[in-house]
């Protein structure tokens, strides 16, 4: 059991599964929730009913409404809608001290500005480190105690092999990467390709044209990411392929199942208006056109998910554009 403590920002239901992780760890952990209903159930009935259904939550998880108190602890898992990132931000700025470490387990990119998660928190907190976990973790599997893996992207050695020896258990295995650019592309645009693999399996596409949507859609996240800045061998590994497999063919996947009511005729906000939980994919869809444009990357897959989100155009008109585009090289 480590000295240390940790706080999670935020109760959805990979917020609570992290706050799972850090007590199976022997930690006791406090999960932050605006809603005082959502902290008095945690506290005295050991569920989150609405994210997590009737899954036994760890006694060492210690549910508050008071930011102040989830502030003095060491570790803080932010674990908010990316595009409520920084607004959580700004309101711990007032307790931030020099012995935090802020990890970063939201994944997208922020919608007026283009921006990555750390980039936020860097304007946001400039002396506080930064570290990013993503990969191809589902919530409900992790707070069940089902093993995975992870990546743990930070560009200081020593901050990362301390978050993960603090987070680490037989069943949670987090892999350091110093690319915390590559690690976020990763993470927050193969939730745009989920929706397009589950387009195409609404609308009875067959698996071959899931397979080279996953394929063709990890070359161009790829290539954004290289011309950010990223490592070409990190969206090889788990937050890269791995997280593409599970996001991209699961119905538990928010952005899978969410293209799925698409092909089967469902409309977008019909969709969103029975969710509980936020479908990243579709703000992240627009965020990606922009950086594709400023960056000069061709994002095709990208950009028919955007036009049907987001411009209005049909499943038939962008399956078109699709398959009408001129044939080149692979790579």
């Amino acid at each position: 059991m480590s000295d240390k403590t940790a706080s999670v920002i935020g109760a959805g239901s990979w917020g609570t599964a992290i706050a799972q992780i850090i007590a199976f760890q022997g930690s006791t952990v406090h999960l932050w929730a605006r809603k005082p209903e959502l902290v008095e159930e945690i506290n005295t009935q050991r569920t989150n009913q609405k994210y997590l259904g009737d899954i036994s939550l760890h006694p060492a998880i210690n549910a508050t409404n008071s930011l102040q108190t989830a502030m003095q602890s060491d570790y803080l898992f932010i674990v908010t809608p990316a595009q409520s990132m920084r607004f959580i931000l700004a309101e711990m700025a007032q307790y931030i001290r020099p012995g935090h470490r802020v990890i970063l387990c939201s994944k997208g990119i922020e919608m007026e500005t283009c921006m990555l998660m750390s980039e936020v928190t860097r304007h946001i907190l400039p002396n506080t480190p930064v570290a990013v976990l993503t990969g191809p973790n589902f919530a409900h599997e992790i707070a069940r105690g089902k093993p995975a893996a992870t990546t743990l992207a930070c560009e200081n050695d020593d901050i990362a092999t301390n978050i993960q020896n603090f987070i680490a258990i037989p069943h949670f295995r987090p892999y350091a990467s110093h690319d915390i650019i590559g690690a976020q592309i990763a993470g927050a645009l193969k939730n745009v390709i989920a929706i397009a693999c589950g387009i195409a399996k609404g609308l009875e596409m067959g698996d071959s044209a899931n397979a080279s949507l996953v394929t063709r859609g990890l070359a161009e996240i790829s290539r954004l990411g290289v011309a950010m800045g990223g490592q070409q061998e990190t969206f090889l590994g788990l937050c890269g392929v791995g997280d593409m497999m599970l996001t991209c063919s699961s119905e538990q996947s928010r952005n899978f199942s969410l293209g799925l009511a698409l092909g089967r005729g469902q409309s977008l906000s019909e969709i969103m208006g029975s969710r509980h939980n936020v479908t990243e994919g579709v703000h992240t869809a627009k965020s990606a056109v922009k950086l594709a444009e400023k960056h000069g990357v061709e994002m095709p897959i990208s950009m028919s998910v955007h036009k049907c989100l987001n411009e209005g155009l049909s499943l038939d008109e962008v399956l078109q554009e699709l398959l009408n585009r001129p044939i080149g090289y692979e790579l």
